[in-house]
């Protein structure tokens, strides 16, 4: 499984609320149609319109390949258009989980 971290600026912070509204609604329901898509989470960082970045989306995928052909389909793309309409990804890091972590 590969982890996939991006740091996340808003174009301006008065879209904070849209933004969060289209991630709900909107972007955490098109996973369920992303195969290669294990687990997905967008966590709030800060919100003072200077910060460095505002929030930060954790994408657990079963394979680089796997998430590559996924984000070709008219769905991926759809999302990437309206988040680019919002914010951008201003860092991204990756890599591989040691072992099986830990969840209480």
């Amino acid at each position: 499984m590969k982890t996939i971290v991006h740091k996340i600026r808003l174009k301006d912070i008065s879209l904070y609320h849209e933004f969060r509204d289209w991630v709900i609604h909107t972007d955490y329901q098109a996973c369920h149609q992303l195969d290669s898509v294990l687990a997905f989470d967008v966590i709030d960082v800060s919100q003072p319109a200077d910060a460095q970045f505002h929030l930060i989306e954790i994408i657990r995928v079963s394979g680089l390949e796997a998430f590559e052909r996924d984000m070709q389909t008219p769905i991926f793309q759809s999302l990437v258009a309206r988040f680019e309409q919002m914010a951008e990804v201003i860092e991204e890091i990756s890599g591989e989980r040691i072992g099986n972590g830990y969840q209480q």
